[in-house]
């Protein structure tokens, strides 16, 4: 069997995902390390005898991981830099505008003799693997130009023990895909950059992600329509926020503090929560033949991580969850059967209030089963908020970019990557509106939009996975805000 060593020599791995993740591509998939070894064929003169070898890789089963020690990923900070490309009078570093930019890594140790072990179930033969060797001695990083690496093929006889599946990795033609790409770039086009290869679907338990929210439709707290004007599903990201808010006045009015992070999104010192914090999500007449898309209703949904921690055994865990079930109680006035009646008004004033209370009603819209059910196939009731603006001028490499997105999306949130998906203005849930208004009608008529969000993109999405998946399903920069909750769609079904 052929088995690549890659040892890191500083000891840092510099390895992102995605321009939107934070987390770094950790362990580094088949497909970036056969990219660096086509690299470094390239700059070696593209010999004919190691362009064979490359091909020969290529078309092998996808190989295994084999990590001999653990990674300690380190807080990814956000930095300013100037760029390459100024021109002008700008060219000087201290007249140049910064960008910003991060930089996620995992901390190795330095000592190690490997850090990383990719294993091949084929031998090569005499002449592919001396070519291979001699890729393997030019190369120089794997990831970040600064991630400066040893790299060493050999073979072995017995495959060692924990050995974790390619979620990634190099197929037939991928190496004369990279080679047009190369030429494209050289070409000035700007647009001709190497997507991530094939993407094989996790295995149950590979994923290192937990699920962000809760999956047990018990812990979710569900208020409906108690009167008042009804607002629209389009205004469902400033009303997720303003029940946020009224949650965390409650906390204050119950305990006499400040809410938690898990509530309140914002650690102590007003930096974001590092962790997973709790999503206010809109409950819609949608999904069914006469749906109107009506607004029937918000959820609270706590972060999993919280539910565990009621989950423990012990008075701070009891006291934990009563501290939660008190500040509900306080969330506004009670009516005559002792409920609280939360009264939310527009963010600046105006004449219409509404008026929500714990649910009662037994409607179906209001059920949170729907949305933490299992199914392969998945459509947005909300649309998503891309993560960051799409940077590519062409309708294709757009596209691409903003799946790239989406996928990057599900990693974060402990989800499968998907095989297939559907980016689309329109949505494939009945009684939905659009992602964005119809040509000709005011912004306005459109998505509500908070601040914080920006200009970046709306978009009805449809996920198809080669494994069921449990909802539920809450995507993108605005998930914790009502905006990509997801319902899950019967096969067959157009």
């Amino acid at each position: 069997m052929l088995c690549l060593d890659i040892a890191w020599l500083t000891g840092t791995a510099f390895l992102a995902r995605d321009p939107s993740d934070l987390a770094p591509d950790w362990p580094p998939q088949p497909d970036r390390i056969f990219s660096a070894l086509v690299a470094s064929w390239g700059s070696g003169g593209e010999d004919r005898i190691e362009r064979e070898a490359l091909e020969w890789l290529e078309a092998q089963k996808p190989p295994r991981l084999h990590l001999p020690e653990p990674a300690h990923p380190r807080q990814t900070v956000k930095v300013y830099v100037p760029p390459n490309d100024a021109k002008g009078s700008t060219v000087l570093p201290t007249l140049r505008k910064r960008q910003e930019r991060t930089f996620p890594c995992v901390a190795l140790d330095a000592g190690s003799e490997m850090h990383l072990s990719v294993i091949w179930e084929a031998t090569p033969s005499e002449k592919h693997r001396a070519a291979l060797e001699k890729i393997a001695r030019r190369t120089s990083h794997v990831g970040h130009s600064a991630s400066l690496v040893r790299v060493m093929f050999r073979e072995i006889d017995a495959t060692p023990g924990g050995l974790q599946p390619a979620r990634r990795a190099p197929y037939r033609g991928r190496l004369r895909q990279l080679e047009d790409l190369h030429r494209r770039h050289m070409t000035g086009d700007t647009n001709a950059r190497p997507r991530p290869a094939t993407r094989r679907r996790t295995p149950p338990g590979a994923s290192s992600t937990p699920r962000q929210f809760a999956t047990d439709p018990a812990q979710w707290v569900v208020l409906e329509h108690a009167g008042g004007d009804r607002p629209d599903l389009r205004a469902a990201a400033p009303l997720g926020e303003a029940m946020r808010q009224a949650l965390m006045e409650a906390w204050t009015r119950a305990h006499g503090e400040t809410a938690p992070a898990w509530i309140s999104g914002h650690e102590a010192d007003g930096s974001p929560a590092r962790d997973p914090h709790l999503a206010a999500v809109p409950m819609a007449n949608a999904g069914w033949k006469h749906s109107d898309g009506r607004l029937m209703g918000f959820a609270l949904v706590p972060p999993s991580s919280e539910i565990s921690a009621w989950a423990a055994s012990g008075p701070e865990a009891f006291a934990r969850r009563q501290a939660f079930s008190q500040a509900l109680a306080r969330l506004g006035e009670t009516d005559g059967e002792g409920r609280p009646i939360l009264t939310l008004a527009p963010q600046g004033g105006g004449s219409w209030r509404w008026r929500l209370a714990p649910a009662t009603s037994g409607l179906r819209s209001l059920d949170p089963v729907r949305y933490v059910r299992t199914s392969r196939l998945w459509a947005s009731v909300t649309p998503v908020l891309l993560d960051r603006h799409v940077k590519t001028a062409g309708p294709p490499e757009r596209s691409a970019e903003a799946e790239d997105m989406i996928r990057a999306a599900c990693a974060r949130t402990g989800l499968p990557e998907p095989v297939a998906m559907s980016l689309t203005k329109h949505a494939a849930i009945a009684g939905v509106p659009s992602a964005r208004p119809a040509g000709g009608n005011p912004r306005w008529t459109g998505w509500a939009r908070r601040k914080s969000f920006g200009a970046r993109a709306f978009v009805h999405v449809r996920l198809a996975f080669d494994e069921t998946v449990t909802g539920p399903l809450l995507l993108g920069a605005g998930r914790f805000h009502g905006l990509g909750l997801f319902l899950p769609m019967r096969e067959g079904r157009r």
